[in-house]
């Protein structure tokens, strides 16, 4: 068997405090033979102690560029920051690059100049094309919690953004707890409609609102299919959405029909989250919101608020890293002991290929080779 090295950097989205890799994944994949490198990081969940315990060799703050060989595997969960020099390794993480977003061209530059490879995380499936390792449920939990303490404070004519930046939770029934109070001080529950309800989203958010006793209508993909605008989404109070798009559709809700139309809905929390993307069903608003400023306003007259933010589990760090590590973990370790044929990996890796030839990528030659640097220790 071959001895592999993965090497998990810092993430340095603000706000980021998941993990791809818990010290107890670090631990299996060394008792697999193999070597792991973490770097150092204020912001990730598990303090660095707990890595170095397990016997993971440990590294400054993005040390990857400079100092990782050449053949490490370097995995993170968040895109890259935004930067111009190739990358020559290859990289498992969310890159949020396939679907046409902002920066997605030159994302896929960046490693055909390098040579390195991309694993995307969002496209590791299994044979029946369902995904390996996801966040779904926590996003679909946290979103909808957000979607709650959005609509209630605008009913307290008060607003969410007033309490940020957003802070993680202790746990997911801390979470609950909260928003149960928050319904409380309202006097009333909203209305609520989940588009996606089936999927990995769908089943958290129905379980955040289920602990509030909110019963909420369900839809499907045979709810909305080829059904274009679909006003009766209007007649809600708060429209969750957690439907993954991978193929452009008729826009659900338009500018037009908004401004038209009655309606109770005062309140989006898109968790899907793709407001750049040409699949987006609801062009309604240009891009997503922050820890920081967690609600855009999309109407002031009569009020119309949105929140969507992609990194939505960060606000339940723990639960959702360890969750996530232990799906991942075995797929990770036949990974690194070389058992592509077939697999998950290979399948993200044909879509990266077939990605960077659409954009006529594959003719770039690499302008940087890099030797393998000397493992270090501290």
């Amino acid at each position: 068997m071959r001895k592999s090295t993965l090497w998990l950097r810092h993430e340095t989205k603000p706000f980021e405090e998941r993990t791809a890799l818990t010290p107890l994944g670090v631990k299996a994949i060394l008792d697999a033979g193999h070597d792991v490198v973490v770097e150092e990081s204020p912001t990730r969940i598990y303090p660095i102690n707990e890595y170095k315990e397990v016997g993971a060799i440990i590294a400054p703050m993005n040390s990857w560029i400079t100092q990782a060989p050449e053949s490490a595997i370097i995995i993170g969960l968040k895109e890259l920051e935004n930067n111009s020099f190739p990358l020559i390794h290859r990289h498992i993480h969310f890159a949020h690059c396939y679907k046409g977003q902002v920066g997605s061209k030159e994302t896929l530059t960046r490693f055909a100049r390098g040579g390195g490879l991309l694993y995307d995380l969002e496209y590791l499936v299994d044979e029946n094309k369902r995904r390996i390792a996801a966040f779904g449920v926590w996003a679909g939990y946290t979103g909808a919690a957000l979607g709650v303490a959005m609509w209630a404070a605008s009913q307290l004519n008060e607003s969410l953004n007033d309490e940020a930046p957003l802070t993680p939770y202790e746990n997911s029934v801390t979470m609950a707890e909260e928003m149960s109070r928050r319904l409380d001080k309202v006097g009333r529950k909203p209305s609520v409609l989940i588009i996606g309800a089936n999927g990995r989203c769908g089943i958290g958010a129905q379980k955040l609102l289920e602990s509030l006793d909110i019963n909420a209508t369900l839809w499907g993909s045979k709810d909305t299919k080829g059904r274009g605008a679909i006003k009766e989404i209007l007649e809600f109070d708060l429209l969750i959405n957690t439907a993954l798009m991978k193929d452009k559709v008729t826009p659900w809700l338009t500018d037009e029909i908004i401004d038209e139309e009655e309606r109770n809905l005062t309140a989006i929390s898109d968790i899907s989250c793709d407001p750049t993307g040409p699949c987006n069903p609801l062009p309604i608003y240009s891009e997503g919101t922050t820890m920081d400023k967690p609600v855009s306003i999309l109407r002031e007259d009569e009020l119309l608020e949105i929140t969507a933010i992609d990194h939505l589990p960060s606000l339940l760090p723990r639960e959702s890293s360890d969750d996530f590590c232990q799906q991942l973990l075995p797929h990770l370790i036949s990974f690194l002991d070389g058992k592509l044929e077939n697999s998950p990996w290979e399948r993200s890796l044909e879509i990266f290929f077939r990605k960077t030839e659409e954009l006529k990528l594959g003719e770039v030659k690499s302008i940087r080779k890099v030797e393998d640097k000397p493992m270090w220790f501290n």
